[in-house]
């Protein structure tokens, strides 16, 4: 009966393992948008690698950011971003180090992110 037990938990672990890999890795990304140094925005999304994800929010200042992370190496993830927002807009592409954050500055529109892979 442990035998059995083994097997089907060993088993389970497999499937789980191979729905990780079949699935790609996912991240989770946190972004601070400022203008003028004052933050207007600060999401937080868990993102499929190399897939689009968008967050947008409406009002006063209001911004829609799209972002696409992928694996670079083991110390590097790659961050393309489109920021639109009413203080202005930018699209800049960021190499990051994993739980570092990282900050582009297009006039006086600033990006900061911080990824760390996995999600939950």
């Amino acid at each position: 009966m442990a035998t059995l037990i083994q097997s089907v938990a060993f088993a389970a672990l497999a499937f789980m393992a191979s729905l990780a890999v079949a699935g790609g890795e996912s991240y989770t990304v946190t972004a601070t948008l400022l203008h003028n140094g004052k933050a207007f925005g600060e999401p937080t999304a868990i993102v499929k690698g190399d897939t689009p994800a968008t967050v947008e929010v409406s009002g006063t200042d209001g911004y829609k950011l799209s972002l696409t992370v992928s694996d670079l190496a083991s110390d590097q993830i790659r961050v393309s971003a489109k920021v639109d927002s009413s203080h202005g807009a930018m699209e800049p592409v960021l190499v990051v180090r994993p739980a570092k954050p990282a900050t582009v500055t297009v006039g006086d529109l600033a990006l900061t992110v911080t990824v760390v892979r996995g999600g939950s």
